[in-house]
């Protein structure tokens, strides 16, 4: 398996563990598959070298990831702050997986930033804020964080037996922030996945509980959503928009649209594919595109957000009746 950082970076990361006894994993806003994944992966790696190790996130991760935190150990920023904090004070070392800077997680960034630990930071995204930490593990050149974390690891304890908890953790952040295997693949992912495979990970328990694991009402609104896209041709893109009264229609849950901004992908001649969703105090926006389209740089200028070449995402302060014109005027600096 080839080396993804210099031997140096793993001898820092080595000497800032050897003292440490603490250790609290931490991640992005409304997390998915590759942001539980790697703190459920890399936690209960940590614990098996003796870690005391806490995971934590700012807000709660969808109800189809329960399996992955079997013991509910990951704890909830926005249910249980004060624990939250107390754990993040204690730290020796903090690290923050699958999120590119402390902003990301909102309030509770704010805590870990003014934290007296080592600060590590495990991603995959562009343009990390490497300022912020003490120690650094990013590249966009994989997968998913949890490929990066996998292969890390691989080199940092290379006799070490993963367990099949630990595999599962990892093959479904790979799974989820590859769209299944069809976004952000390389060589090395399809080796990486074969040995979480040889290590326990089932594949068909992990495509039960993440995609045929869905209620009635997610199933119901799907089919609203698929007859709701809307087609820009001379954009060759096609967007879907979920309001809050749509959402509470259907009884929306955290975690219900999972996937569907891949829908008008899959339409002959779309290009481009944009999901709105409308929460309390904002709209968040989501990107995908196939081949040499780049959707990151709308997201960060447009949108203010960012994230990788074909798979994006942001938010938008305005209401829904202004998407569409701010759609059209980012798809314009893009696609002639």
């Amino acid at each position: 398996m080839k080396d993804l950082f210099p031997k140096n970076l793993i001898v820092r990361w080595n000497e800032a563990l050897a003292p440490s006894v603490r250790v609290v994993l931490a991640t992005h806003i409304n997390p998915d598959g590759d942001a539980v994944g790697s703190l459920v992966g890399l936690g209960l790696f940590l614990k098996q070298q003796g870690f005391k190790v806490s995971m934590i996130c700012p807000t709660a991760y969808p109800d189809f990831l329960k399996f992955l935190d079997r013991e509910r150990e990951i704890l909830v920023f926005s249910q249980k702050r004060e624990q939250v904090a107390r754990k993040i004070e204690q730290a020796d070392v903090t690290i923050a997986v699958d999120v590119s800077g402390f902003s990301r997680m909102e309030e509770m960034g704010g805590l870990l930033s003014g934290s007296g630990a080592f600060k590590v930071l495990m991603d995959h995204h562009i343009d990390p804020e490497a300022a912020e930490f003490d120690l650094v593990f990013s590249t966009p050149l994989v997968s998913s964080t949890c490929e990066l974390i996998y292969r890390l690891l691989r080199i940092w304890k290379p006799e070490a037996v993963f367990s099949k908890e630990q595999s599962m953790a990892f093959l479904t952040g790979i799974i989820t922030d590859t769209n299944q295997f069809a976004n952000s693949v390389y060589p090395e992912t399809f080796n990486v996945a074969s040995g979480l495979h040889a290590c326990g990970a089932d594949t068909e328990e992990i495509f039960d509980q993440v995609y045929r694991n869905f209620t009635f009402n997610r199933m119901r609104l799907m089919g609203y959503a698929l007859q709701n896209i809307r087609l820009l041709p001379e954009f060759k893109t096609g967007y879907i928009v979920l309001t809050r009264d749509v959402l509470d229609a259907f009884g929306y849950r955290n975690g219900d649209t999972e996937g569907f901004v891949n829908f008008p992908l899959a339409i002959k001649g779309v290009s481009v594919s944009a999901f709105f969703l409308q929460r309390e105090d904002h709209i968040k926006v989501s990107l995908r595109s196939k081949g040499n389209i780049a959707v990151n740089g709308i997201a960060k200028e447009f949108f203010s957000g960012g994230g990788h070449y074909n798979a994006s995402a942001g938010k938008m302060e305005d209401t829904p009746e202004k998407i569409e014109t701010l759609l059209k005027e980012a798809l314009g600096t893009i696609i002639a």
